[in-house]
């Protein structure tokens, strides 16, 4: 009775009672109770935000699954992270780094870090992604940086070729890969990760040659060659009149449109999933008309990333954010105010979209947003780490708790 009462607390509150006693300890620890938790709380919702460069963008805490009072942004502590920028995030770790500097690897609420050598190689490298491996249960048990040295288009405009160097947390020391990819591009715009996978897209200048398409890589294959998944609906002709969105939901990538067509303003998102035929493909959820003024001012910021029919759209015109619920059509302008557990940097919103839009490319070829959505997982497993490395622990979770003011607490 006890473990079942336990089991339907927020993870804020389960990470103290571990200190109970020893039986607690070993009965939380446990892979039952993990499992257990889980159960009862996979229709609860958990803390997220997207980040930018230093920047926390949009943040909605407050959830039942960790029950954390405070934006997640307040639990990256400087004394790690510093001058470094928010670089990738995956399964509820984020990766921090600032160029040819040391890295960290983290899981900010439970303030484990570790830190990421420099490559040992005599060229320069850039931050491409995170991947994480994950067991049945979606518990973290490993993960790779991932970096890129070089992105060699061949001559003749038929593929390219990525020099990448790899850190993995279960050996502790990069080595190096070749990938393949059966496309033409000569830059990329910041990944997505999911499931180990890392999905790369086009920049706009490429657009402008060819259609719009996804690369994709499992880090956590043996293959050297990149897939390719062309973009739904991409027409050229009138990107003056849609703004596009990339983000992850309930576990798929997800890809979102506004679109001004024959004097509508609609609304439409797509799923990537698997065929029949094992091939990956795009399946369109939504295609509804939106009650907005003029759609071509409103962009597609993230979907909800445990509810695949909440949008959030960003008002260019009115700078503000839109949550769009699409079964029930009904929107809520977001805002501290009305939504406590909402944290909205707006000088920071409004900033990151006219420097997105005054770009010349973002004006005649279309603007594809992909921002760096950090989700927290459902469970507080502690972070993998290679042998012999020691992890840095800033402070645990149980520090942050017991400093809450007595009134946060209740």
């Amino acid at each position: 009775m006890v473990i079942e009462i336990l089991a339907r607390l927020p993870l804020r509150s389960i990470s103290r009672f571990k200190l109970v006693c020893k039986t607690w300890k070993l009965a939380i620890e446990s892979v039952y109770f993990r499992r257990l938790f889980v159960s009862l709380h996979q229709n609860s919702s958990s803390s997220w935000s997207l980040l930018c460069g230093k920047k926390e963008l949009i943040n909605l805490h407050g959830c039942e699954t960790w029950g954390l009072p405070k934006s997640l942004a307040s639990y990256f502590p400087n004394t790690v992270t510093g001058n470094l920028c928010y670089a990738a995030s995956s399964s509820g770790l984020v990766l921090m780094h600032r160029s040819n500097e040391a890295s960290y690897v983290g899981n900010p609420v439970l303030q484990q870090w570790l830190r990421i050598p420099v490559p040992p190689y005599p060229y320069v490298t850039i931050v491409l992604g995170l991947v994480t491996r994950l067991d049945e249960d979606g518990i973290v048990l490993g993960f790779k940086v991932v970096k890129l040295a070089s992105l060699v288009p061949r001559r003749d405009e038929s593929s390219t070729c990525l020099c990448l160097c790899l850190y993995s947390s279960e050996t502790g020391i990069w080595t190096c890969k070749r990938l393949h990819c059966p496309r033409y591009f000569t830059s990329l715009s910041s990944p997505m990760s999911l499931n180990g996978t890392l999905y790369l897209s086009q920049t706009s200048f490429d657009l402008a040659a060819q259609p719009g398409a996804l690369m994709a890589h499992d880090f956590y294959s043996e293959s050297d060659l990149c897939r390719v998944i062309l973009l739904p609906d991409h027409n050229l002709n009138h990107n003056r009149d849609f703004k596009r969105g990339l983000t992850t939901s309930r576990g798929s990538v997800m890809y979102i449109k506004t679109l001004a067509q024959q004097g509508d303003n609609l609304l439409k998102v797509w799923r990537l999933m698997i065929n029949d035929s094992g091939d990956e493909c795009w399946q369109i959820l939504w295609e509804i008309h939106v009650p907005f003024d003029d759609i071509r001012y409103y962009v597609p910021m993230a979907m909800h990333p445990f509810d695949d029919n909440i949008v959030y759209l960003w008002s260019q015109e009115n700078n503000y954010l839109v949550s769009c619920n699409l079964p029930r059509q009904t929107y809520k302008i977001l805002g501290d105010d009305d939504h406590q557990d909402c944290y909205i940097n707006q000088s920071i919103c409004e900033k990151y979209m006219d420097r997105t839009f005054r770009s010349s490319s973002a004006r005649e070829y279309g603007v594809l947003v992909k921002l760096l959505q950090f989700v927290l997982p459902q469970w507080m497993e502690s972070l993998p780490r290679p042998p012999q490395v020691d992890m840095i622990d800033t402070t645990s979770m149980l520090f942050h708790i017991s400093s809450l003011p007595r009134k946060e607490e209740e």
